[in-house]
């Protein structure tokens, strides 16, 4: 037996010019259906999609042939067959350029369709019904499986939305940025100037009042252009006045667009001017407003997970967070998801190490995230230092409930600098941080910080 070669080469969308052995041939068609012009003959194939079937109907003989295959007529080719059918089957047959797409119910009454040879897809032998069913089940298990692998995909995104939520870090302005934001910004209105009148639409719309009310009575037996030459009469002397109805209704709009802009204006200068004398306190110090903007940005935070979070203000360059994280058990699951391989999922117990390993990422990147929120409020602050703490049993009685694992202070620059990329916990080492890590990659319980003692802190629930 010779050996064959074959190579495709794409042409266009629906045409594939094909090379082999046997000669050369040209298909045309679609997904789903084609008709192949060549030297054994034209055949005309149609596919069902999702299941790997297809048909195959030779329609007229090759270039050695010396006489051409008789076509079907439309009643033989109505012969047999769900008449729903019907119209597919002329379309296959005479243009062979049709894309379906059958459901299995379809699928087994082209089965028991005779004009059809339907072909096993992986040994080219006849199908069965029993092969059939089995190549439906097997189409229905891989889509139950596709679906739920995107539903744990998508399951599996979320989680790590949730561990680096605080990425990217909140930007964290320079001290030119600060003095440039002294200035007024200048008021831009977003409020639409209304239109000036079409004047040919509106005397368009007249003369259609004037041409309804003429089509009264016996105008209304008469042609249409009757009715429409004596709106045009009336016209001249009702336009004046509809001219001056719609001059007022414009003026009026314009007045109310310039009251609504006068009004935004002032708002804006007032805003302005609250921001200004904001930004003038922090530059300038002002311990009060310093104390004040730090409640606001810690009340205003949105966490993807219940926390609280009190502060010690010991003067406008240094901020401490007291910072109570989510219990582990609270954002870090303890399973995740399989598929089994009839498409249904099981639970399967995550590592402990893996757990721990995202808790302690997931702790440290809050801390980070709310030392960058704080700095980018301040324009004066040099560190937040953030101790951290969590809810953990007591293995002995002695021992604290709220159990401290982390003990960072933040320098601005370092925090300013640092990409999201960047080894995260390298920085908390730089920084001098205060943590254990485990071997499990779990932080351990530390001494809580001495800072917690000093007289100032004391109730400061956020």
């Amino acid at each position: 037996m010779g050996f064959r070669f074959s190579r495709r080469l794409s042409i266009l969308p629906g045409l594939k010019l094909n090379f082999s052995g046997s000669g050369i041939s040209l298909s045309a068609g679609v997904r789903g259906a084609h008709l192949n012009f060549g030297s054994r003959g034209t055949y005309a194939s149609l596919g069902i999609p999702g299941t790997g079937l297809s048909y195959r109907q030779r329609i007229g003989a090759g270039r050695s042939s010396l006489s051409p295959a008789p076509a079907l007529s439309a009643d033989q080719i109505r012969a047999v067959g769900n008449r729903e059918n019907d119209d597919v089957a002329l379309k296959v047959f005479q243009e062979g350029t049709q894309s379906l797409s059958l459901s299995p119910e379809e699928a087994r009454r082209y089965l028991a369709d005779p004009r059809f040879r339907m072909a096993d897809p992986e040994t080219g032998r006849r199908l069965t019904p029993a092969r059939l069913e089995a190549l439906i089940k097997a189409n229905e298990l891989k889509e139950k499986r596709e679906q739920v692998q995107v539903a744990l995909q998508t399951e599996a995104e979320e989680y790590q939305q949730l561990l680096n939520f605080w990425k990217p870090l909140p930007a964290i302005a320079a001290p030119e940025d600060w003095a440039a934001a002294l200035e007024k910004r200048p008021f831009a209105s977003q409020i639409p100037v209304p239109a000036p009148p079409d004047w040919p639409a509106e005397q368009a719309r007249l003369l259609d009042e004037l041409t309804a009310k003429e089509d009264v009575g016996l105008n209304k037996f008469l042609p249409a252009f009757v009715a429409r030459s004596d709106a045009k009469s009336d016209f001249a002397a009702v336009w004046p006045e509809r001219e001056a109805q719609v001059q007022e209704q414009s003026r009026a709009r314009y007045e109310q667009y310039e009251q609504q802009v006068a009004a935004a204006a002032a708002a804006w200068d007032a805003a302005e001017a609250q921001r200004t004398d904001w930004l003038q306190k922090l530059l300038a110090g002002d311990v009060p407003e310093v104390n004040h903007t730090v409640a606001e940005v810690l009340a205003g935070l949105q966490l993807p997970f219940k926390t609280q979070c009190d502060y010690f203000l010991q003067n406008e360059l240094a901020v401490y967070l007291h910072v109570e994280l989510p219990a582990m058990e609270e954002v870090i699951p303890e399973t995740t998801k399989e598929i089994r391989p009839n498409g249904d999922t099981c639970e399967v117990r995550r590592p402990a190490a893996d757990r721990q390993t995202d808790y302690t990422r997931l702790a440290m990147g809050q801390s980070l995230f709310l030392a960058a929120e704080v700095f980018s409020y301040l324009p004066l602050a040099q560190t937040v230092t953030v101790a951290a703490y969590t809810h953990r049993p007591r293995i002995k009685e002695s021992d604290p409930v709220d159990s401290y694992v982390l003990d960072v202070p933040f320098g601005r620059e370092a925090v300013r600098v640092f990409g999201a990329d960047d080894n995260l916990t390298a920085l908390l080492v730089r920084l001098g941080g205060r943590f254990d890590v485990d071997a499990n990659g779990g932080l351990r319980r530390i001494d809580p910080p001495s800072w917690l003692q000093h007289d100032d802190y004391k109730d400061l629930k956020i």
